[in-house]
Order: C-alpha cells, then structure tokens, then sequence
C-alpha cells in the first residue's frame, strides 16, 4: 500500500510540475519568440534555458519557435533552431535530441509523442521538413535531409473492417537513417526503414523497405539504382535540387 501511495504521490508531482513548466513556457516564448536579430536569440537562450531539457554553448534560437514539453528537448552545442521550427517531444518520455551543430532549417516540424527523434552531429534538416513517431526516428552525422522530406515512424492499423482506421490504434517500428545520407527533396520515408550509410535517395522517392549501405535508390517504391562503390569518380551527381 506505500508503494502505491509513494508511487500517486510522485505522479501527482511529476503531473504538477509539467504543467507548470508548460505554463512558463508558454509565457516565455509569447514573449520572446518574436523579438528579433541577435538581441532576440540571446534572450531566448538565456530564458529558455530553465525550461528546455538542455541548451548547449552557441546555440541558436530564431523567431516563432514553438515548444510543446519543453523538458524533453535538448540542443546541442552550437545547434540551430531556425525561425518558425515546431518541437513537441511529448514528454514525460518523449525526447527530442539535437547533437551539436546540428541544424533544423526554417518551418521544420518535429513531434516525437511519446517517443525519441535525435538528430546527429552536423546535420542539416531542411526548411518544411516532418518528421513524426511515436517510434524512434534516429538520423546519423553528416546527413543532409532536404526540404519537404517527411519520415513517419508510425502506421495505422486497418485490419478490423468493421472499425474505423482512426481507432484500430497504430504499430510503431522505428526509421533509422545512417551517417553520411542525403535524402532529396521530397523524399518520404515509411516506418521500419533503415537507410543505410551513406546512401542517396533521389527527390520525390517514397522509402518503403530498408536500404543496403552506399545505395542511389529512386523512384516509387524507392529501388536501388547503383552502389555508390561502384561510380567512377567523374560520374555526374544525381539533380537533387
């Protein structure tokens, strides 16, 4: 019976103090989020600090960034959240992870719900990018994730035709998207893929199955063209745009 009671207790606690952090945080960003050029980026990274998960040294903060549980979302040293980027991490155990000097360009949309979106090292994510789980979706170092691109790691279960898609509920697998990958714009990547590293998928393909290291895939369903280890080193780079 204590443990039941310790355990309400510290729910009630946890409970407590999220909403509180969700009320500061929306207070601070009302605030600040609109405020410009660098005297608006220091002050955001000097207040938002006692709401964000972690923020590391020279990190960037633009305009109109919005935050949904704050706590769970951390930026790493010298990252960059440009202006108009949406962050939910869905917190308590949502995560969202940004190693550092990743980027998150302007409009990008990410929304972990439950689960863990982490972005590595030095890499670029491009304006209007989504990406959503609530399955894990880890890209790599050295990405370059192209506008538009957007990467569910989530589907709908339809199996029941007698209940509607909306309430069968969702299976959640996880996208993984190694080092070094570039992903035109456009691309759509499906749960339970893992891109392999350093592999290149051309603009506008749509990433239904998994793809083997140094792969150029294209098309819809996305198929492997070429390996990468097989190009001369004069032969022409695909028009990714």
């Amino acid at each position: 019976m204590n443990n039941i009671l310790e355990q309400k207790s510290l729910e009630q606690r946890l409970h407590s103090n999220s909403v509180w952090v969700g009320r500061k945080t929306r207070i601070l960003t009302s605030l600040l989020g609109a405020v410009p050029l660098s005297l608006g980026n220091r002050l955001r990274c000097l207040f938002y600090r006692s709401i964000l998960g972690s923020l590391g040294e020279g990190t960037y903060l633009g305009t109109g960034v919005e935050l949904e549980g704050a706590r769970g979302v951390f930026l790493g040293t010298g990252s960059a959240v440009d202006n108009g980027v949406r962050l939910n991490s869905g917190e308590p155990h949502g995560r969202i992870i940004l190693r550092s000097q990743a980027l998150l360009d302007r409009g990008v949309s990410l929304e972990a719900l439950g689960g863990c979106i982490e972005i590595g090292e030095q890499t670029c994510v491009g304006s209007y990018v989504c990406m959503a789980g609530p399955g894990d979706i880890r890209i790599g170092k050295n990405c370059m994730i192209a506008s538009h691109v957007s990467i569910y790691a989530n589907n709908h279960i339809f199996t029941d035709i007698h209940t509607p898609i909306g309430k069968q509920g969702l299976s959640c697998t996880g996208v993984v998207i190694e080092d070094d990958c570039w992903l035109g714009t456009g691309v759509r990547v499906l749960d339970g893929v893992t891109i392999g590293h350093g592999s290149v998928v051309g603009a506008g393909a749509v990433v239904t199955k998994s793809l083997p290291p140094f792969s150029v895939a294209v098309g819809v369903p996305a198929k492997v063209m070429y390996k990468r280890s097989n190009l001369a080193p004069k032969s022409a780079a695909l028009n990714q745009n």
